[in-house]
């Protein structure tokens, strides 16, 4: 992965899309990313949520490799549009 790839994250059911904003090799040896997500208030409010019950903010800063995966736009957009061709079919 690499600055500028689409990728996204599951968070407790959630799925986040973001792109990715930096990238760094830490001395465990393990790439972290900063990423900039997309329409992303569902984990900002729970997030939100999480600290007036525990007075900590746990939203990560930095993202383990392991914890991203990327995906094709395109690809998504096939889905997408092949999901909507089809429920259009079947709502007559």
């Amino acid at each position: 992965m690499k600055i500028g790839d689409l990728v996204w994250n599951h968070y407790h059911g959630m799925l986040r899309f973001g792109t990715i904003t930096g990238k760094e090799i830490k001395e465990d040896k393990w790439a972290y990313f900063t990423v900039d997500w997309h329409a992303d208030d569902r984990y900002e409010e729970a997030q939100d949520w999480r600290k007036t019950l525990t007075g900590t903010d746990y939203k990560l800063k930095e993202y383990r490799c392991d914890l991203l995966r990327k995906f094709d736009p395109d690809r998504l957009e096939k889905v997408l549009m092949t999901y909507l061709y089809k429920k259009g079919r079947n709502s007559k």
